[in-house]
């Protein structure tokens, strides 16, 4: 009966327990919520006043500050968003910044991306994430970035391209995603000794003929949206990471290797985007090999796609993506050609938004010759 006066009585009182505990609890909290949120926080109470100009979650999202802000007119919203930031960093009286991330899907000033990342570093941020676009000019990196110890995680996608320089030398990062990025021959990963996640995506090389990804404890690579027209004709990927356990590409034309050692592969994942038949694909095949006449842009797509397959041979589960069974479906004959190497393949996965899908006989026949496949899931 006492218990539940006690109870009552708590309840009635209407006890504010959240702004009893201590800063490290309440950054992990706001943690969840964006930088506009988070100062928001500051009227609740005297308790609260100064709690956000210590957060070290800094997340800057324009869509939300930009739905608080009555302007018709997004040059006057990009203003504001900018003042705004620069006044959160102002008055943070230079607290560690463990996360400092950007969130702008217009055009913003370079000036302000390169500020952003000069805090980060200046103030030892573990991870930093910049999605935005910037088409003055490509985004050049502070000097004080290079040989940054304390920087984990790192998402550059710009729209618009990054001046990347040879060498990044970050020896504690873990994680890297690049988009946008512009005609770099991939040496700056081998700067980043424990690098173990790479996202490269939407990159234009079309003056690099070798790609190098080299990187001694890479476990996950993706490389997304990989496009024939930002390509140059005959580039190669040279990738040695002795460790690479997952792949994932997403692109709309083959991807070629040269001088590759997968054998520690165990899951792939190939995504083909809407392709359509050039009549100048530039497409590989061996001397002794013959194409004829008007299929030979069909036939020539499927044998370097059936070559980009066969790099992952080792895998023991493989999921691809509903079109690429339909470019290997229409010539059969590749398929008798160039024997499937999956000896170790376990599971194949079909992506597909429609319920009834009819695997050709001959492509699951193709993938069931070579391997002990346990299942075939849609």
């Amino acid at each position: 009966m006492e218990s539940r006066t006690r109870k009552r009585s708590s309840l009635n009182n209407n006890e504010d327990r959240i702004s009893t505990l201590p800063n490290v609890l309440l950054h992990r909290i706001l943690s969840f919520v964006d930088a506009v949120q988070v100062v928001q926080t500051c009227v609740l109470s005297k308790r609260w006043m100064n709690v956000w100009k210590s957060h070290p979650y800094l997340d800057f999202n324009f869509e939300t500050f930009s739905s608080l802000i009555n302007s018709d007119y997004y040059e006057d919203e990009m203003v504001n968003f900018t003042d705004f930031i620069n006044q959160v960093l102002v008055r943070r009286n230079n607290f560690k910044a463990i996360k400092i991330s950007l969130d702008l899907c217009g055009h913003t000033r370079y000036s302000l991306v390169e500020s952003l990342i000069y805090y980060a570093v200046k103030h030892h941020a573990e991870e930093i994430c910049i999605d935005t676009a910037c088409r003055d000019v490509p985004i050049v990196l502070p000097r004080c970035f290079f040989n940054c110890e304390s920087l984990r995680s790192l998402k550059l996608r710009i729209d618009g391209g990054i001046a990347l320089p040879k060498s990044l030398g970050l020896p504690s990062l873990k994680t890297l995603h690049l988009g946008g990025a512009q005609n770099f021959d991939g040496k700056i990963f081998s700067s980043c000794p424990n690098l173990e996640n790479l996202t490269i995506e939407d990159i234009c090389l079309n003056t690099i003929e070798n790609f190098n990804i080299h990187a001694l404890n890479l476990k996950s690579l993706e490389i997304l949206n990989w496009r024939y027209s930002r390509i140059m004709r005959g580039c190669k990927v040279m990738l040695f990471a002795p460790k690479l356990t997952s792949f994932k590409f997403d692109g709309n034309t083959p991807l070629f290797w040269s001088e590759v050692n997968l054998t520690s592969l165990d899951d792939v994942n190939v995504v083909l985007q809407r392709y359509y038949y050039r009549h100048d694909y530039q497409f590989y095949v061996d001397e002794d090999e013959y194409i004829s006449g008007e299929d030979e842009t069909k036939q020539g797509f499927c044998l370097d796609l059936l070559k980009m397959l066969h790099q992952f041979c080792s895998a023991k589960s493989l999921t691809l993506s509903m079109n690429i069974i339909e470019v290997l479906s229409k010539v059969p004959a590749a398929l008798n050609k160039h024997p499937s190497p999956f000896s170790n393949l376990k599971y194949l996965k079909l992506k597909t938004d429609h319920k009834d899908v009819t695997l050709p006989a001959h492509v699951l026949n193709y993938f069931l010759s070579s391997s002990s496949l346990l299942k075939v899931c849609f």
